[in-house]
């Protein structure tokens, strides 16, 4: 996909260049990257991966992330990027102390929810909907 670094300046002035890609364009201006591929090498398990919200983890302290624990293959990706992975129940039930890891991937369970179309990051998000009193609010 065309990438496009857009620099606008204090006074507005605008500046737009093509860069080659996000990783390589990030990179240039200082927030280097390394890609993990969702679903790993086979173009199946990424497709599969990618519907289950396999691109959808929850940062919710630097280095510690929360995905789905069906995406096995993205974990396996993971892994090999330095991440401990570890199933949620062995954080709840202090098998494993998560604090004491530098980057760790906790997988819960959740598979029905990623069919239905919600990430782990997305559950973090709140929810504006009007309640049966018919006003309005964030819940």
């Amino acid at each position: 996909l065309q990438v496009i670094h857009l620099t606008v300046t204090p006074d507005r002035d605008t500046q737009m260049k093509e860069v080659p890609g996000l990783i390589k364009g990030l990179s240039d201006i200082g927030m280097p990257m390394e890609a993990i591929i969702c679903g790993g090498e086979k173009r199946v398990d990424q497709e599969r991966e990618q519907w289950l919200s396999g691109t959808n983890f929850f940062a919710f302290a630097p280095g510690k992330i929360l995905g789905y624990a069906c995406n096995y293959h993205t974990l396996r990706e993971l892994e090999k990027a330095g991440f401990k992975t570890v199933p949620v129940a062995d954080v709840v039930s202090d098998k494993v102390d998560i604090n004491a890891m530098e980057k760790v991937a906790v997988g819960i369970e959740g598979a029905e929810l990623a069919r239905g179309g919600g990430g782990v990051r997305c559950m973090t998000m709140p929810v504006q909907r009007e309640p049966l009193d018919g006003k309005t609010g964030v819940f």
